[in-house]
């Protein structure tokens, strides 16, 4: 049997923890750095599995959550997955604020990422890459892009779920 790793023993804390109701919103920063993503990723799996979302659509949102944040680091502020670097010159963080919208008979969640980098074009050649938006369209209800002087901000929202029905 293989030793456990850093996420089995998070799960099994998780598991010993005692149970409180997640918050309906979550709100942190992200370094402009590659390792973010999976940072964002993992506290937006762990707030929607605390809110009973299903398996299939908190991975849908993880997807979201994690090309937003990857296509801030590299539009926004210019750092290239192939050349990982630290930006040039000073550079705020990554915001990101997630809440839930509740409405009759069911929720959403809304996802707001912005940055205050200048919005860098892609390189027009011929690529594998440059999907991230048409998958992020894929795996949300909404998708609205706003840029301007003050930097890029993505606002995503869900498919509605059904309200989370909790074991008695």
């Amino acid at each position: 049997m293989p030793p456990s790793s850093e996420q089995d023993e998070r799960d099994a804390q998780r598991e010993a923890a005692p149970s409180r109701p997640a918050p309906t919103e979550l709100r942190f920063a992200l370094a402009v750095d590659w390792v973010s993503p999976s940072i964002a990723r993992e506290r937006v799996r762990e707030w929607l599995t605390r809110l009973d979302w299903s398996p299939a659509h908190v991975d849908d949102l993880v997807i979201v959550i994690n090309e937003a944040v990857s296509n801030s680091i590299e539009h926004g502020f210019g750092i290239h997955p192939d050349h990982p670097g630290p930006p040039n010159g000073p550079h705020p963080d990554i915001e990101v604020f997630c809440r839930v919208l509740s409405q009759a008979g069911g929720r959403r969640v809304e996802f707001t990422v912005r940055d205050q980098g200048a919005w860098q074009p892609v390189d027009p050649g011929p690529t594998h890459r440059g999907k991230g938006f048409n998958l992020m369209r894929a795996c949300s209800d909404r998708l609205d892009v706003r840029r301007d002087a003050g930097g890029t901000t993505v606002i995503a929202v869900s498919r509605p779920v059904p309200v989370a029905l909790r074991a008695l």
